[in-house]
């Protein structure tokens, strides 16, 4: 196993363990999560990404033909996308695959996302219907207080339910830079807001990624598993993230730049760490 896979496999394995502990307190205490203050902008890791493979285990997803379901093309997708993200210097943390187990529920995958302070999550889907990349952001509306927390801020309690709203208006602005990214390719495309779990849940700037069929006039269209068009939207992810990277957090002009990859991975281990010492004293408390 390379270094980056070791890596990899323990983050996973501490965001898990921590995930699957504090769901477990959560759901004791009468289904409230712990709640937590939006972080700063400032504390987002501008180099992680968060990919969500929706669906996994005994969940199909929708059935795409007679050989396709859902959560083996989001699975595919997500494992192709990790691999170009990665060659754009970026970290990349995905909720299910070979690490993990495919059994985590929406929740548990939020909580894994919510340790990350990831620049972006990026929730994958596919669909049978339509044409070309849907691309769908949380219907909460955005918060008054959005990315405001700093140390001088008192503590507010957000429901689950809400964490996305701090996020919700850099959310809408991902969404357009991949939608922009996606007209450079000339492929079909669409926004729009939909109740899509786990976005409500995302302490991070957050949307789902739906990819259907490429339906092209005077020719065959293309279904969701050709490699071609799967390219063309991993293409387009990346380029959108690379532009999101220096929307979100600007470089400091001054500042030597140190090894991208090697401060994403500090951070990501850091925060391994300290959700499997909050899961450790969540049972000790038990």
């Amino acid at each position: 196993m390379t270094p980056s896979r070791k890596f990899a496999a323990l983050l996973i394995a501490a965001l898990a363990g921590a995930a699957a502990t504090v769901y477990s307190i959560r759901a004791q205490a009468g289904g409230q999560p712990p709640a937590a203050p939006p972080p700063a902008a400032s504390t987002m890791n501008p180099n992680l990404i968060v990919l969500d493979p929706a669906h996994g285990g005994p969940d199909p997803g929708s059935t795409l033909s007679d050989n396709a379901v859902e959560k083996d093309l989001t699975l595919s997708m997500a494992l192709k996308l990790r691999g170009a993200l990665a060659a754009a210097n970026f970290t990349v943390v995905t909720t299910r695959g070979a690490e993990i187990p495919d059994t985590l529920t929406t929740d548990q995958r939020a909580e894994i996302a919510n340790h990350t302070h990831a620049v972006a999550c990026i929730v994958l889907h596919a669909t049978a219907t339509g044409s070309g990349v849907h691309v769908y952001t949380s219907t909460l509306q955005p918060s008054d207080s959005e990315n405001t927390a700093d140390g001088d801020t008192p503590f507010a309690p957000i429901p689950w339910e809400m964490a996305q709203a701090g996020f919700k208006r850099q959310s809408l602005q991902l969404a357009s830079d991949l939608i922009s990214a996606l007209a450079t390719t000339n492929l079909p495309r669409g926004s729009g807001n939909a109740p899509v779990r786990p976005l409500d849940n995302l302490m991070c700037p957050a949307i789902a990624v739906e990819i259907a069929p490429l339906a092209v006039p005077g020719t065959d269209t293309r279904p969701i598993t050709d490699a071609e068009y799967q390219q063309r939207v991993v293409d387009a992810l990346v380029a959108a993230l690379k532009t999101w990277r220096t929307e979100a957090i600007p470089p400091a002009p001054s500042a030597a730049a140190p090894n991208a990859q090697a401060t994403a991975a500090a951070r990501a281990i850091a925060a391994a760490e300290a959700a499997g010492r909050a899961a450790s004293s969540g049972k000790e408390a038990q």
